[in-house]
């Protein structure tokens, strides 16, 4: 009858900019690094711990380091952008690597913006962005035909605002976009957060 273990952040580190407070959890590993940002007002543990349970899961299948950054969405999107492209370089400052790569996992506004901190970030290799956020649709077609040297997954649940874009998506015809689509889910994945954690493992 062994207890269950906690799960926690190796360890986590606060940067307040206007008021608002980011807050990083990271999980130390290998020169993969996974770059987690939550949907506004989004915390580094999530619902039910989702996103501390996909850091480890990430770290445990692929040896990655992970970064997962809260979002305080009254926050400008410069301003977090800037921060977060920060946290990751010092990250890499930290553990001494020459040569990495950077994968991003976003949900909501959280890939919203971390379509934007693609471009700050050469290294970038895959991103992959749940149920986007956008302003409307020339917006989102806009970041995702930029950097066509990343590769793109966009899942959409079925009940999302955002599935309306897919068929658009698809007419798009881009060798780096993959669109995916999970029948019946809605923008929280309500009830089915173990399904939205495993989505990590297509990075």
């Amino acid at each position: 009858n062994t207890m269950k273990e906690k799960l926690s952040y190796t360890t986590t580190f606060s940067k307040t900019i206007d008021g608002e407070r980011i807050k990083y959890g990271i999980i130390y590993g290998n020169e993969k690094i996974v770059f987690i940002k939550v949907g506004a007002e989004g915390s580094i543990r999530g619902y039910e711990d989702k996103y501390l349970k996909m850091a480890h899961r990430v770290n445990k299948r692929i040896g990655a380091t992970v970064i997962c950054a809260s979002n305080p969405g009254e926050l400008g999107y410069k301003q977090q952008v800037l921060a977060d492209k920060e946290k990751i370089s010092d990250i890499v400052q930290e553990l001494n690597l020459s040569d990495y790569k950077v994968y991003m996992f976003g949900t909501s506004d959280g890939a919203y913006r971390n379509l934007l901190l693609a471009k700050e970030i050469p290294e970038t290799k895959t991103m992959l962005c749940v149920n986007t956020s956008s302003f409307d649709f020339d917006d989102l077609k806009e970041k995702v035909t930029d950097l066509p040297h990343i590769n793109k997954i966009l899942v959409y649940g079925e009940r999302d605002d955002g599935y309306m874009y897919v068929p658009y998506l698809n007419k798009l015809n881009l060798d780096n976009v993959r669109v995916i689509t999970i029948e019946g889910a809605d923008h929280n994945f309500t009830g089915r957060v173990d399904e939205f954690i495993s989505l990590v493992d297509l990075i």
